[in-house]
This record gives C-alpha cells, sequence and structure tokens, in this order.
C-alpha cells in the first residue's frame, strides 16, 4: 500500500561546471517520505530515472522540464531551458488514490489543484510555487512572478498550501493572501522561519539554528514535513515545529543527500529548545 504521494515534475537541474542533478519538489518530497518510514510514490513526467525505493508513474518523454539556478547576492536567479508534459487525473495509478497523504509539488503548472479531486479521503497539501511562476515561450527563458488567482473552488479540497517569500518576490500581503486560500497556510522565510496561517490567523514559526549550506529543497521538506506530522498528530503547531527542524537539517548539506531521518530531526528539536517553545501568534 503506498501511504504517500507525491505528483510534479521530477527535473533535470543544471548544476556549474555543466553537471547535472535530478530535483523538483516531488522527489524531493517522496525521498524526504521514505526517509520518514512512508511508503512513497510520485505521478511525474519526466526523462530522470526514478529514485531507488520509490513507485513511479511516469509519463513517457524525452524531455525533463530543466532548471538553472544562480544564487547572488540579490537572491536566487532562475531560468526554464526545457518543460515536460503537463499532467492530468488519468495519469494516477487506481491503486494510488486511497493514499492517505497527498502532495502536489508543481514546478511549471502540470498539475492544477483540480487533480485532489482523485483522493477523496487523503490529506492534501500543496506547494504553490509552481503555481507562481511564469516565462517566455522561447526557452531559455528567465522565470518571472506569475499573479496566480485561483478561484475559491479550486482549492477547496487542498488542505495545506506551502510558499516560500522568495515565490511572490517578498511580498509579504500577497504571500498572506495565498496562505490565507486554505485552512492551513505556510510561508516560509529562509533562516527567518515560517508564519503559519490557521483559517487566515498568522503564527510565526522560529527557525532552528543551522549551518547553511545549500538551501536547494529546504521549502519542500518544510512542507512535506509539515503533511507528514499533520497526519501523525493532527496538531499543526507540532508539525510546524518538526517541519521547522527538518528544513534546518537539509540546508547543512547538498540537496537530497542531506535529507533526514525521524531520530535527526527529533534530535535537532531537543538541541534546540528555543524553537520549540516560542511559537507566537502575530496580529
Amino acid at each position: 500500500m503506498i501511504d504517500f504521494v507525491a505528483i510534479g515534475h521530477v527535473t533535470r537541474d543544471l548544476l556549474p561546471a555543466g553537471a547535472t542533478a535530478a530535483g523538483g519538489t516531488a522527489r524531493f518530497a517522496a525521498l524526504l517520505a521514505q526517509r520518514l518510514g512512508l511508503r512513497p510514490a510520485i505521478v511525474t513526467a519526466s526523462a530522470e530515472p526514478a529514485p531507488a525505493g520509490v513507485a513511479w508513474a511516469n509519463i513517457a518523454t524525452h524531455v525533463s522540464s530543466t532548471f538553472e539556478n544562480r544564487y547572488t547576492p540579490a537572491g536566487r536567479r532562475q531560468w526554464l531551458h526545457a518543460v515536460a508534459p503537463a499532467m492530468s487525473v488519468t495519469d494516477i495509478p487506481l491503486g494510488w488514490r486511497t493514499a492517505p497523504i497527498v502532495l502536489l509539488g508543481p514546478v511549471v503548472h502540470e498539475c492544477t489543484p483540480a487533480i485532489a479531486a482523485a483522493f477523496p479521503s487523503a490529506l492534501i497539501g500543496a506547494t504553490a510555487q509552481g503555481w507562481l511562476r511564469d516565462w517566455n515561450d522561447d526557452l531559455p527563458s528567465p522565470v518571472r512572478l506569475r499573479r496566480w488567482q485561483p478561484a475559491p473552488k479550486e482549492l477547496a479540497r487542498v488542505h495545506v498550501l506551502s510558499l516560500s517569500s522568495e515565490d511572490v518576490g517578498g511580498d509579504d500581503e500577497l504571500a498572506a493572501y495565498y496562505a490565507s486560500a486554505t485552512p492551513i497556510g505556510i510561508v516560509t522565510h529562509g533562516a527567518r522561519g515560517a508564519t503559519m496561517f490557521l483559517h487566515g490567523r498568522p503564527h510565526h514559526i522560529p527557525a532552528y539554528q543551522a549551518q547553511e549550506s545549500d538551501p536547494t529543497g529546504a521549502g519542500d521538506v518544510f512542507a512535506t514535513a509539515f503533511l507528514i506530522r499533520l497526519w501523525e498528530t493532527g496538531d499543526p503547531f507540532a508539525a510546524a515545529r518538526f517541519a521547522a527542524a527538518a528544513a534546518a537539517c537539509v540546508v547543512e548539506g547538498v540537496g537530497d543527500t542531506a535529507l533526514p531521518d525521524r531520530a535527526q530531526i527529533i534530535q535537532r528539536m531537543a538541541r534546540d529548545n528555543r524553537a520549540i517553545d516560542h511559537v507566537t501568534h502575530t496580529s
């Protein structure tokens, strides 16, 4: 039985000196779920290989959605080099539709919130990043902010929506608007922690101390860890603390090699009680 389904493109990320690596929210999410003891699956369209031990439903394609990230003092600059096919409800294996946890992880609009209807009994999370991106038709193209305007009914089956302040160009008002569109909304702020919106009411979630080496995937790890822990406990505050600790672990390594297991997350939480004890309401 599949416990966790991640839906989204497994990407090809262009690295310095001509190297490449597989990436994408769905891949990070499934691998973290595996590290936390769940049985994960990915629904994707990608030319990248399936991660070991992860169930895989892949639309046949010779193209992976391909990104190039450059980190500068002014923030990340991103280019899109290729786009893989989109996915629909019919691409989800019937046997996976009883999974209790689902994360929609679009990177280039490849799935819509409506795909959540395939999982009538699941806890549904989504990362908004891929719905907030736009680009030129001629590739490669710089990625720019898209003013996504979902109708309320589009998000009716989404329980948790996650995004980063970087996804909206640092516009706190816009971030709060999106995060308040679902029962629980998460806006991550990197080393400044996160804001969790419960039915529109904001609560600050402090970050755990970390020696940052690579920020790639930190937001995806936060969203995934939060969703899994929320399913396990039903407590959004406990889930947020667990997610913050998971994100602190992953930024101290490089890529998915630093994905923590449950013991590492708990150790990080125990080591820094300050972050556990000071979740605050923000008026």
